[in-house]
């Protein structure tokens, strides 16, 4: 019996049958048939991976994660404690220092504000109280001089009207003496003194003379009761008025209630129209300008 050969002992390839195939022919490099794409398409993409959840999200929906175990706290140490009260303790005093600072910043501020504004209103209030009194002490003062200048005015055209009634007086007077009428004396010619200075009196001239010294009379009386607390520059005028006045008065009588003989009365008369007529013209040398007026004029 001949051994058997390489042939005899070879399986009949007719005889073996292929095993049934999982979609591979080959273990590696498989590639999908237009069989399998089509399954796959066809259930929805069941053979795709599922997308991944983020990272943190719960494994399953409705259930949480598993607690992370909390680390265990390491007790302080003393010193460590107290370092960290004392920081706390640092930062509350520094806290409060703040706000107090910041508290007594605007304190302060506010204090220096409402100092500032009372100052401000003081001295407003102060220079419109020393415009006010500069203002009345002008008016005072132009007021005064106002009432100088009156008296002044009063005095001069009574002392004038007292001339003009002396003088006829005295004239009449001594024509009805010695004689010698002329055109001014005449219509009161009598044979005695007396008659002719009574119709002189009676006459309606001399009525009107004897009247308007009177009335500036009561005028200068009237305005000398305020002219008692005369301003610095008002001072001269007024002692030169409180001369006058009486020697006024004196003056004034002679014209309006003449007395004595004709001799005394002349020489009342020329003394008296001598020292009156210089001391009018003294006190209207001596009136001083109104400052209202000067202020006008300058500007």
């Amino acid at each position: 019996m001949c051994p058997n050969t390489e042939n005899d002992h070879a399986p009949d390839i007719r005889d073996t049958k292929p095993k049934a195939s999982t979609g591979r022919v080959f273990e590696v490099g498989y590639v999908p048939h237009e069989r399998d794409a089509a399954q796959a398409d066809a259930t929805g993409g069941a053979g795709r991976e599922e997308a991944k959840a983020p990272a943190g999200t719960p494994p399953f929906p409705g259930t949480s994660s598993p607690a992370a175990k909390p680390k265990e706290k390491k007790p302080l140490s003393e010193a460590e404690r107290k370092h960290r009260l004392r920081t706390r303790v640092v930062a509350v005093v520094i806290a409060a220092v703040v706000a107090l600072l910041g508290g007594g910043y605007a304190v302060v501020s506010h204090n220096e504000q409402v100092a500032h504004e009372e100052a401000v209103a003081r001295k407003k209030a102060a220079e419109k109280k020393r415009q006010e009194e500069q203002a009345e002490a002008i008016r005072v003062h132009d007021e005064y001089v106002s009432n100088l200048n009156k008296v002044y005015l009063y005095m001069m055209g009574g002392a004038v009207t007292s001339e003009t009634a002396c003088n006829l007086t005295s004239g009449v007077w001594h024509d009805a003496i010695f004689g010698g009428w002329d055109d001014e004396t005449s219509p009161y010619q009598a044979s005695d003194f007396n008659d002719a200075l009574k119709k002189l009196y009676e006459s309606e001239k001399y009525q009107g003379y004897v009247s308007g010294i009177e009335d500036g009379n009561d005028k200068i009386d009237d305005i000398m009761r305020d002219l008692t607390d005369p301003p610095s520059d008002c001072e001269s005028a007024y002692e030169t008025l409180q001369d006058l006045y009486p020697e006024y008065q004196s003056f004034a009588s002679l014209a309006t209630d003449p007395s004595g003989s004709y001799t005394t009365y002349t020489q009342k008369f020329e003394e008296a129209d001598s020292t009156v007529s210089s001391k009018i013209q003294l006190l209207g040398t001596q009136i001083p300008d109104p400052i209202q007026s000067d202020d006008s004029s300058s500007s």
